[in-house]
């Protein structure tokens, strides 16, 4: 479902509400914004809960301390690389 929005004088822009609703978003709901090629953004939403539920489900009753370690250190050298300018 696309739609077109508009930028304010403050740099918002609006989800529209068809969308927000088909998605469960709500107030106070995280995002991840990150800049592609050639003019793009990618707007992706940031639920650590459902993230870890995920994990968990995926996981259970494995031994992976081995997987931690290595997903540990490829999150932290892909933050580093990618938002690097944030972390400076």
């Amino acid at each position: 479902m696309a739609e077109i929005v508009s930028i304010d004088k403050a740099g918002r822009i609006v989800i529209p509400k068809s969308i927000r609703d088909s998605l469960g978003i709500e107030n106070g709901t995280k995002f991840i914004l990150d800049e592609g090629e050639h003019g793009r953004l990618f707007l992706q939403m940031f639920n650590v809960d459902e993230i870890a539920n995920r994990i968990e489900k995926e996981t259970k009753g494995k031994d992976i301390e081995i997987i931690v370690k290595r997903i540990r250190k490829e999150m932290n050298d892909k933050i580093k690389k990618r938002y690097n300018k944030i972390l400076a």
